[in-house]
């Protein structure tokens, strides 16, 4: 079988219509920065950092922590309101 009598996927119909395609969301640094807000407030929690620091390092962690987290819930939000809605009610 030659590479020409391969079916393509503007070939195929799937009855889906315009939601044929899978959704995929926009690149975000979002994930990244509360990987690192929370790595930052887990070093708040080290014992040699404890005692001189690490109170204000686990406090500036969960506010990072707290403002990704918000920032990523408001991305999600927007882009689902983005997202057309199904004709058939799925």
């Amino acid at each position: 079988m030659t590479d020409e009598n391969l079916p393509t996927h503007e070939a195929a119909d799937t009855g889906h219509g315009e939601h044929a395609g899978v959704h995929l969301p926009p690149p975000s640094v979002v994930p990244i920065m509360v990987a690192l807000s929370l790595a930052t407030v887990l070093i708040g929690f080290v014992d040699q950092v404890r005692g001189t620091v690490g109170p204000l390092v686990w406090g500036i962690g969960l506010v990072w922590l707290i403002a990704s987290l918000l920032a990523w819930y408001r991305g999600a939000r927007t882009e689902f309101h983005e997202l057309p809605e199904s004709v058939e009610g799925h």
